[in-house]
């Protein structure tokens, strides 16, 4: 077995942070078309399981449960959406990358949060 040298080592983490960098923009957009079929899928079950109820109310609670479940829906499109990245010369890549991800996490936790409130009000108010 061939032994590794410092520059193989090198070498491989170079390729790596390149693919990483590649990548990038296709995990925003991969994880926002998951959280905006997620968010438009609430929204349906809980106006479908409201309108079995016999009655349907649109109270408060069904009425900010759904303001919510949009919302999580928009921030889910705003992740998918491609945005433009200023690379130049001097662009530090790394940089870039984080600040990229700092962005998606950032996005992914309103998200989550976002999405458990209008569920849990859902949930609310279809049982009320």
């Amino acid at each position: 077995m061939p032994m590794l040298r410092g520059q193989d080592v090198v070498e491989g983490l170079r390729e790596w942070m390149k693919a990483e960098l590649k990548e990038g923009p296709r995990q925003a957009y991969d994880l926002g078309k998951f959280f905006f079929t997620v968010s438009i899928g609430t929204v349906g079950a809980i106006a479908t399981i409201e309108k079995l109820n016999g009655e349907p109310a649109m109270d408060s609670a069904m009425l900010t449960s759904l303001l919510f479940l949009t919302v999580s829906g928009v921030l889910a499109l705003f992740l998918a959406l491609p945005r433009v990245q200023r690379v130049g010369g001097d662009t530090d890549l790394q940089e870039k990358y984080i600040a990229q991800i700092r962005l998606i996490r950032a996005v992914a936790i309103a998200w989550v949060i976002l999405w458990l409130a209008g569920l849990l009000l859902g949930v609310i108010a279809v049982r009320s």
